[in-house]
């Protein structure tokens, strides 16, 4: 492990972002470490490991949208597998086999997923 300061900030801010804090608050938390300590091992011996201090804060509820995109994406999915299985030309050509069924779902569903992380990382971002 190395013994500086910005791993230790780096392992708090983790920590604080998995107990669901503001970005604002997180910043202030990061900013008052750095401020009264120059290294890893005085940063510890001041407030604890970079998990406990984290736990000495309170943590709040997740948001409420967090998987909004991955769930629309999935609802999205199953109307459209649903819809072009019932609805689909059987004499048609070979597009409207599984390709016109299948890729779209997959579709959604990856671009549900990709808004979620997007999300997250940017929500990380905001708290440095």
């Amino acid at each position: 492990m190395e013994n500086n300061l910005k791993t230790y900030t780096d392992e708090l801010r983790y920590n604080l972002t998995l107990r669901n804090l503001d970005a604002d608050t997180i910043r202030d938390i990061v900013r008052e470490v750095e401020s009264e300590v120059v290294s890893y091992e005085e940063a510890v011996s001041n407030f604890g490991s970079p998990d406990e201090y984290a736990k000495s804060f309170p943590s709040t509820p997740s948001p409420k949208n967090h998987s909004a995109f991955v769930a629309s994406g999935v609802l999205l999915a199953i109307l459209w597998a649903a819809l072009t299985i019932m609805l689909r030309d059987r004499d048609a050509g070979p597009f409207s086999g599984w390709a016109i069924t299948w890729l779209p779902v997959l579709g959604f569903v990856a671009a549900g997923i990709v808004i979620d992380f997007s999300r997250s990382v940017a929500r990380s971002r905001a708290s440095r």
